[in-house]
């Protein structure tokens, strides 16, 4: 017969079998449970980290439920993982230290909350000439707004522009390039210098009843380069060391310069603080006869 028993009214079969009674034993109550769930701060830029506990049992993600004896002082920490933060508990543990003590006389659940950090990006600008600097994902447009805020591990793309009568000649800091663009992640704090400097115009001409030709190269260089011949004038960054090279035609021979190059040497160099003109003088040779 069936009948109820102890103080937790456990069912108890006694059955007579062979003269005698023979009981089953009540099973034993489970041990206390702690079950942990890991969430984000945001649902759109999701942190993550770990729960591991002390006695072990919870590493989770992986097994996040666990059951020690009733009594037991459990201490749960909360680990980040890399580009995240620990932010909170709620449930059985609060507050926002990383690490929890639960004294076990029952069932609990926890969970722990982790945001993915943001890091601040900056970009400033130097040199004589004017331009702004984009970013894709939007946040600085400098012009006006120079510094901004981006979630691990966002790449920002940025843009310089020169304005008119100014090019952009480079960055430097977590950028190190002469394009126009450069990208970034933000894995930590970062800072970006763009360049602009002033165009100063350079003017080649020639004097004298020879021919000859007129040619450029530049530090830094550039792809514009004056070939005069047809092309006597370019735009060089502020100062741009500008070497021009004369070349006599046949029957021609090279004379001097003057303005902003001096000497009889077929070469000159020029520095382009401002606007300047070289000019090249040319004369014919005579055949003695």
């Amino acid at each position: 017969m069936l009948r109820r028993t102890g103080p937790a009214a456990l069912l108890v079969l006694v059955g007579l079998i062979g003269g005698s009674l023979s009981a089953v034993p009540a099973l034993a109550a489970a041990n206390p449970t702690i079950a942990v769930t890991i969430a984000s701060t945001s649902t759109t830029n999701v942190g993550s980290g770990t729960v591991t506990s002390s006695p072990a049992g919870i590493n989770c993600p992986g097994t996040c439920t666990f059951g020690w004896v009733k009594g037991a002082s459990i201490t749960l920490t909360a680990t980040p993982n890399t580009g995240s933060s620990f932010a909170s508990w709620s449930g059985a543990c609060t507050g926002t230290r990383n690490t929890c003590v639960i004294s076990l006389s029952a069932p609990v659940k926890v969970t722990a909350y982790f945001s993915l950090n943001q890091y601040a990006l900056t970009v400033t600008k130097s040199g004589s000439g004017t331009g702004t600097v984009a970013s894709s994902p939007a946040g600085i447009n400098c012009g006006a707004t120079c510094s901004a805020n981006f979630f691990y591990p966002t790449a920002v793309t940025l843009t310089a522009t020169a304005v008119s009568g100014s090019v952009f000649t480079g960055w430097t800091g977590a950028c190190a390039n002469a394009s126009g663009t450069c990208s970034v992640t933000m894995s930590q704090v970062r800072s970006v210098n763009a360049e602009f400097r002033l165009l100063r115009s350079l003017t080649v001409t020639k004097t004298g009843t020879g021919a000859g030709t007129v040619t450029s190269t530049s530090s830094p260089t550039q792809a514009t380069q004056i070939a005069c011949g047809a092309s006597c004038s370019a735009n060089f960054a502020d100062g741009t060391v500008v070497t021009l090279t004369a070349a006599p035609s046949a029957g021609s021979a090279f004379w001097s310069w003057s303005n902003a190059c001096s000497g009889t040497s077929l070469t000159c160099s020029v520095t382009m603080s401002a606007a300047r003109t070289a000019t090249a003088n040319f004369v014919p040779l005579h055949a003695l006869t």
